[in-house]
């Protein structure tokens, strides 16, 4: 449910709206505070220990959010690769059947061509939510079906056949630990830890605020924005098939372009 509240945000409207929730936290709680207790003021006896705590809970909330930024960008590194190697099976069981070159292998590579389309028109829009393509599996499936009519009648044939025997698990498998890695995501536990950090900074600046300076007001202000640049980077990265800045289909749309016009 959190990520898909962001799903279609941009990564400017997500570090809007954690800067705008930040600030209404942190001067909603200062007002309210004032409202209540007006007189209130932390004491110079308490200022040390909460400017300490303040700095010790800022820290630990950025240095985990900079673990789960990292860890993030790795993922989608990872994924684009795989992605690449997925397209290079394809394109590694379309040149076997342009070695073959009988009018079985030249439907074969049609299949190849729709198939690889599929992935990209149909397969993609449904990895957001963890799920592959019914089209585009039953389009696998014919593949393998066209695959199994073929009769190789001489060496030549059987050894390019048992080439393109050995790519259909790995095209198979590149596909269904595609749709796995779609439904991968930052564990929730520590994303939630991450955001309770930062509503406690966002209380002791509330309390900071009570001593007010400009230069306070400030760096609170700043540090506001600092976290929401960082939460917004890991949110949009969190999800890697469906979010503005995803794992790109391309090399796969590369291979269904390239075997049309050599056709």
């Amino acid at each position: 449910m959190f990520s898909k509240f962001f799903i279609d945000m941009s990564y400017g409207q997500i570090i809007v709206a954690y800067c705008a929730a930040g600030l209404f936290i942190m001067y909603g709680l200062f007002l309210s505070l004032r409202r209540v207790w007006p007189h209130f003021i932390v004491q110079d006896v308490d200022s040390d220990f909460i400017s300490g705590l303040h700095a010790a809970l800022f820290t630990i909330t950025f240095l985990t959010l900079g673990y789960s930024l990292s860890n993030v960008t790795e993922t989608v590194d990872k994924y684009q690769q795989d992605v690449t190697a997925e397209a290079n099976e394809l394109k590694t069981l379309d040149m076997l059947a342009t070695f073959y070159d009988t009018p079985g292998s030249m439907k074969l590579r049609q299949d190849l061509r729709k198939y690889a389309l599929s992935i990209v028109n149909d397969e993609w829009p449904q990895l957001f939510m963890g799920k592959g393509s019914d089209k585009t599996l039953e389009l696998q499936r014919n593949m393998r079906a066209e695959l199994q009519k073929f009769s190789p009648v001489n060496g030549k044939e059987l050894a390019i056949y048992s080439q393109m025997l050995e790519s259909i698990p790995r095209i198979v498998h590149a596909r269904n630990a595609r749709i796995l890695n779609a439904d991968t995501k930052v564990s929730r536990p520590f994303l939630a830890t991450n955001n309770i950090g930062y509503l406690g900074i966002l209380i002791i600046s509330a309390l900071m605020l009570t001593q007010f300076t400009w230069f306070r007001f400030l760096t609170l202000n700043i540090q506001v924005v600092a976290v929401s640049f960082l939460f917004a980077a890991t949110i949009v990265l969190d999800n890697p098939f469906g979010g503005v800045d995803r794992v790109s289909p391309a090399p796969i749309l590369n291979i269904a372009e390239s075997s049309l016009i050599t056709f």
